[in-house]
């Protein structure tokens, strides 16, 4: 995995499909440590405490993965869950899918396909977003080089955040390459410009979006 970008859900969800009669219900929320996944599983446990079975899985973007059947036959219903977030490239995501049986066995094949189905469904409900890491870098500027300033950015489609006008401008933008953007902002500028480093930050773009 790259370390300076990987893939998550967009927002959290509750989805619902029906396969033989019983009810698959999907949560799949953003998480970023163990301590949040135990808390998400402990909570959906207890809302669908009368569900046939709550299995899990997750992935963190640490590399913590883990996948749990909760009585369903080994390996049908936690493992093509978890196998479903690595086919996706989805980290930092928590996933339980309650089944309400419906009365008609599945099989194994059945129930691989089913558990799958529900963790997909997830997917396309939360939607997918990339995050990529940037440098963050301040300029300081005069009035008199905002107008430029402003276009480069914009057309570069650089992300920022609201400019601060004071006595000078100053605006945050993130960027993959800073020495490529404080040359060219610098020669914009005739030199007449301050920079800062700032801490590197992930950025979010929307791949898909929930459906």
């Amino acid at each position: 995995m790259n370390p300076n970008l990987y893939k998550t859900i967009f927002i959290n969800s509750i989805s619902e499909i029906v396969i033989e009669k019983s009810k698959f219900i999907t949560n799949m929320v953003k998480v970023k440590n163990e301590e949040e996944v135990q808390s998400f599983f402990s909570q959906i446990k207890k809302q669908y405490w009368d569900a046939a079975h709550n299995c899990t899985a997750y992935i963190t973007y640490s590399g913590s993965m883990r996948s749990n059947d909760d009585g369903e036959p080994s390996g049908t219903a936690g493992k093509p869950m978890l196998e479903c977030l690595k086919k996706n490239e989805l980290y930092d995501v928590a996933v339980v899918v309650s089944r309400y049986f419906g009365g008609i066995k599945l099989g194994s094949g059945g129930l691989i396909r089913a558990y799958s189905s529900a963790t997909q469904n997830g997917i396309k409900h939360s939607g997918v977003i990339e995050r990529i890491l940037h440098k963050s870098l301040i300029l300081k500027l005069n009035y008199s080089f905002w107008d430029r300033i402003e276009k480069f950015i914009k057309n570069k489609n650089i992300p920022f955040l609201k400019p601060d006008f004071s006595e000078i401008v100053s605006i945050k933008i993130f960027v993959l390459n800073e020495v490529e953007i404080i040359e060219e902002v610098t020669n914009m500028c005739n030199g007449n410009l301050e920079f800062e480093l700032g801490e590197s930050e992930f950025i979010e773009v929307l791949l898909h979006k929930p459906n």
